[in-house]
């Protein structure tokens, strides 16, 4: 199989581009296994070089990538080295007994640090989608974090767990662009988080709910 080396701007180490997984973005470059990094944010001289000098089989599986849908999370963990094969196995097994996303599962496997999975997600632009059918509020959540901060953010509460490394929040939004919001605000800030996309059908009814809650509704 053919290989071409590269320096990685980012970090410096030196990977098989060949075998880096491209990343999410509109134009994808390859991802560095070492650092989570595209190239997307080098200089003009880098990636025009790379283009330049890469095999040809490369430049025809971006051709490809951009004409398809992108790679799924699990496969671009593992072809990003961050994961094997037999653990993304592992985890889509138990994610049909466990009604968690994938990358959540992985962090219960120990497969994945929470900051590895974040940093992944956001250089990547990714967040995950999660399904909230038959889903209930849970209101002492709700009142710790406040139902008014949760209004205000757009969020929907799901879960608090804690792990070794602190607390870890899930929620729900209907929109990532509410995200930055989220991690910037000093009720949140306290926790290590993990958004998820909602559908608004699902999203609508439970939102509503704790905006009834804010205004002191029952």
């Amino acid at each position: 199989m053919e290989k071409y080396l590269v320096e990685c701007w980012n970090c410096a180490a030196t990977y098989d581009a060949v075998d880096a997984v491209l990343c999410n973005h509109s134009e994808p470059t390859t991802v560095c296994p070492f650092c989570l990094k595209c190239f997307c944010e080098a200089d003009e001289e880098f990636r025009s070089r790379f283009w330049k000098e890469c095999p040809q089989c490369l430049r025809d599986r971006r051709k490809k990538v951009l004409s398809h849908s992108n790679p799924l999370l699990g496969e671009m963990l593992v072809q990003s080295g961050k994961i094997t094969r037999e653990e993304l196995k592992e985890a889509m097994d138990k994610q049909a007994f466990i009604r968690k996303p994938l990358g959540e599962i992985l962090v219960m496997m120990d497969a994945l640090t929470i900051d590895e999975l974040q940093l992944f997600l956001a250089d990547q632009k990714l967040v995950e989608r999660i399904d909230l059918t038959g889903f209930k509020l849970d209101l002492e959540l709700i009142n710790r974090l406040g139902a008014t901060s949760c209004v205000v953010h757009r969020m929907v509460p799901i879960e608090l767990y804690s792990l070794s490394d602190g607390e870890i929040l899930r929620f729900a939004v209907q929109s990532a662009a509410h995200i930055p919001a989220i991690k910037r605000s000093r009720v949140m800030s306290r926790f290590q988080l993990i958004p998820y996309l909602a559908e608004p059908i699902q999203f609508g009814p439970l939102f509503k709910e704790i905006t009834e809650l804010s205004r002191g509704k029952s």
